[in-house]
């Protein structure tokens, strides 16, 4: 079983993440870590993050190769989760906190297999809203890098030095950064793609290679660890019910080049995902008895029949319900379901 593991401890912060992106300004590295410049919505760590921790990982890898030093098999699952992310261009989807809410408040499918499942992309970043991600997973934690292998050897040949990852069997994995009590933190996941997506998570054990932490703090380490693989299961398959949801960026300023040299980059704009979803609100409209306590009644997939003879299957979303918000007030669910996800 490929294991869920807290790899490694690097120092700094997220912000010191956007810092370590100064350090690839007019490098050869820029282009391959950051191909594509957009500015993260407000309320989003900044992008420079993504192409920090993408650096951060490859360089640890490579010195790590270059002294005949042994990686643990985390690191090796991160680097293929980078090289997979690194090939599509370091995409980044950025989830509207409100649909992230609602997502969170789906049950997963019983029969989905994650081989069931369709990516946008096959490597890609997810950005959450710092804000939800901190109530939902108790970390300071926006970006997740996240890929869907195929069995075969991984590489980015413009990256000369770093190491071939093979991928024995087909899996999905993701890898994400968090600062707490003064450390970042870096975590991995991975799953084969035979799995069920309601069993994935209890089927796999959680290690923890760094020897640091006490019993009480690993297991709080796999508690999140759980969480934010239940919230990318959650969200694939939503996805998959509602690909409409996912909005493409497109480019608004197109690269500028002076004597044969990039003068000015291209800008893009970003890639969206439920930006314009709005969560299904059953408050009374009016009345005079005592409102709910604000809550969500929960969503779930499920395969519906169609088709002649209701013989074939459709994958559909039942939405969750945002029950007791007050009419009165601007429907604002980040605020609403603040803490009831």
């Amino acid at each position: 079983m490929t294991a869920q593991i807290d790899c490694f401890r690097p120092a700094g912060t997220n912000h010191c993440l956007a810092a370590h992106a100064d350090l690839l300004r007019g490098t050869p590295l820029e282009p391959i870590l950051e191909p594509r410049r957009f500015q993260a919505p407000a309320g989003y760590h900044s992008t420079k993050c993504v192409a920090a921790g993408l650096f951060l990982l490859l360089g640890q890898g490579r010195i790590k190769d270059q002294l005949g030093l042994p990686q643990v098999p985390t690191e090796i699952n991160a680097h293929g989760i980078a090289y997979q992310v690194i090939r599509h261009r370091a995409a980044v989807f950025f989830v509207r906190e409100d649909f992230a809410r609602a997502v969170a408040a789906t049950d997963l499918p019983h029969d989905f297999t994650l081989d069931d499942l369709h990516w946008p992309l096959p490597g890609m970043v997810v950005g959450f809203p710092p804000r939800f991600m901190q109530e939902y997973v108790g970390r300071d934690t926006c970006y997740v890098y996240a890929a869907n292998c195929d069995a075969g050897d991984y590489q980015v040949p413009a990256l000369a030095g770093c190491p071939t990852v093979t991928v024995p069997r087909s899996k999905v994995g993701w890898q994400w950064y968090s600062w707490r009590e003064g450390n970042l933190e870096s975590f991995v996941t991975s799953y084969f793609r035979g799995d069920r997506v309601d069993e994935a998570i209890t089927n796999y054990g959680y290690t923890d290679y760094t020897g640091i932490k006490d019993t009480e703090g690993i297991e709080a380490d796999r508690i999140a660890t759980d969480r934010v693989s239940t919230l990318m299961l959650k969200l694939l398959v939503v996805l998959n019910t509602r690909p409409s949801l996912v909005e493409y960026g497109q480019c608004e300023r197109p690269q500028r080049l002076r004597h044969g040299r990039v003068k000015q980059r291209e800008l893009w704009s970003p890639n969206l995902i439920g930006w314009h979803y709005r969560p299904v609100d059953m408050s009374p409209a009016s009345g005079t008895h005592a409102s709910p306590r604000i809550h969500w009644r929960r969503g779930h997939v499920r395969n519906q029949p169609h088709g002649p003879g209701r013989i074939r299957r459709k994958l559909i979303w039942i939405e969750p319900q945002l029950i007791g918000v007050d009419q009165d007030e601007p429907n604002n669910v980040g605020e609403a379901a603040k803490g009831r996800i």
